[in-house]
């Protein structure tokens, strides 16, 4: 008896556990799945994409030509004390700088102005004493001459006379030389006044032309030194409603723009607005940074409403081409092709090549594509149920991620329509939380798991069980 009822426990055991391994093996078992993507109707958009930053698009360094301390600044036209954001006139005082060196030169100047008038006068009278001398010189030569050499006069008297002639005409070319002097001096002190008068108006730093003050760089007190280098006090913007951007561009693009090119831009600090502007021109000076060679491009923009300010950051793209309202399909979507199981039997044994429908076939359809219609012939396959069907497509221009695609003619192809770009593998239980349901995509079901009664034990003696399971006596 004993013998028979360890019999019996080993075989409830085996039997367990070939169910258990029956059970698990049903429950791991896994189904087949498409992976797709859906067809769009949008615009499309094929750009290139850079960075850069606003910039003015005249900028106007304002600097220091003499030494000395910032004494004051001037008002802008708000009259508020001149700073950061002024708005400003032509020749309107940014700042002034103490003046009193050069005052002090001007005065300097003026006297050697006076100095050379006065060796201009001294001259001239040197000049006609010596035009004088040398005509009383000549008279008594001449006299001399006529008188001649011999008893009355002697060879050294008339020797004398020569001599004063001469050094008469000597002295009026010196005078004569002194009073070029004097004017040289007096054109040279005259300079000087010039400059020094001109040192007095480099004291008040004005604005050449109207506009907004973007930088100021100096403050009442501040010392300016003025040296080779020009010393920049400030920086106007002329006019902050025309600006630019400066986006760098990569060389792998550079050829896709040019002047004129409409352009698209969003900044950091306006992340829910677009704004647009103009290629202006292409720098061709290129810069190269860790192997990479970017150029810049100078984009003009309208900033209207002064909303824009200078040096922030922009994101811009350049719009290569523009297509509005097409359909658009994920680049994945051309890689697939699918097992011979898996296309739906109307259309196994077709080729892509032929129309994918069987009306275009009895209609006699040609296979040509519109006359408007531009790209290669490419496949793709729209999931109908648990088959795929083919649709010949043109694929035209892609931005790298989307195509642009156009049905040829007698196929079908609207936007919502799912492409299969793929197979997964996925459980049972997942399909069924997905589906709502047990089972896969193609009717894979595992072994239906028996139902228990309520807190795991089972069923009684009659019971019927849903799932098939088998009554026994309790235990």
């Amino acid at each position: 008896m004993n013998a028979i009822v360890k019999c019996g426990i080993g075989a409830a055991l085996v039997g367990g556990g070939i169910a258990a391994w029956y059970y698990m093996q049903g429950n791991d078992s896994t189904v087949m799945e498409f992976r797709t993507v859906e067809v769009v109707r949008d615009n499309f958009v094929n750009k290139v994409q850079a960075t850069g930053t606003l910039e003015p698009q005249e900028l106007v360094d304002v600097g220091a030509q003499v030494t000395g301390e910032i004494k004051e600044f001037g008002v802008d036209l708000a009259g508020n004390r001149v700073d950061y954001g002024s708005e400003v006139k032509a020749g309107q005082l940014l700042a002034r700088i103490d003046d009193t060196i050069v005052e002090l030169d001007i005065k300097r100047a003026e006297a050697s102005v006076a100095q050379a008038k006065a060796q201009i006068l001294t001259a001239q009278a040197n000049i006609s004493q010596a035009e004088v001398n040398k005509k009383k010189a000549d008279r008594d030569l001449e006299r001399a001459k006529k008188l001649g050499v011999g008893d009355a006069l002697s060879q050294m008297d008339f020797d004398q006379y020569l001599t004063q002639a001469e050094n008469a005409a000597a002295s009026l070319q010196s005078a004569q030389a002194q009073l070029a002097n004097a004017e040289a001096q007096l054109q040279s002190a005259n300079a000087m006044l010039e400059s020094e008068l001109r040192n007095r108006d480099y004291t008040r730093i004005t604005t050449p032309v109207d506009g907004t003050i973007v930088v100021r760089q100096v403050n009442v007190g501040q010392t300016v030194v003025s040296n080779m280098s020009a010393t920049t006090l400030f920086l106007v913007a002329r006019d902050l409603r025309k600006m630019q951007i400066w986006a760098s561009v990569n060389e792998a693009d550079i050829a896709k723009v040019y002047a004129g090119q409409e352009v698209r831009y969003t900044v950091d600090a306006l992340p829910n607005e677009s704004f647009s502007g103009v290629v202006n021109k292409i720098r061709p000076n290129a810069t190269m940074s860790s192997n990479v060679v970017t150029y810049i491009v100078e984009i003009d923009i309208e900033n209207p409403d002064r909303k824009l300010l200078p040096y922030m950051s922009a994101n811009a793209n350049f719009i290569v081409k523009e297509v509005k309202d097409c359909l658009m399909v994920p680049e994945a979507a051309f890689d697939f092709r699918p097992a011979p199981e898996y296309v739906d039997p109307a259309f196994a044994g077709k080729r892509p090549e032929t129309p994918a429908t069987p009306a275009a076939e009895e209609e006699g359809a040609a296979a040509e594509p519109a006359a408007d219609a531009v790209g290669e012939r490419a496949l793709v396959w729209v999931q109908k149920g648990d088959k795929v069907v083919p649709v010949r497509v043109l694929r035209g221009e892609s931005d790298g991620t989307r195509s642009i695609v156009t049905p040829l003619p007698g196929e079908k192809l609207e936007a919502g329509d799912k492409l299969v770009t793929g197979l997964r593998t996925v459980s049972p239980v997942a399909v069924a939380v997905k589906g709502g349901q047990q089972g896969g995509l193609f009717g894979m079901n595992g072994p239906k798991r028996r139902q228990r009664g309520a807190g795991g034990v089972e069923p009684k003696p009659g019971q019927n069980p849903a799932g098939g399971g088998h009554g026994g006596r309790p235990m």
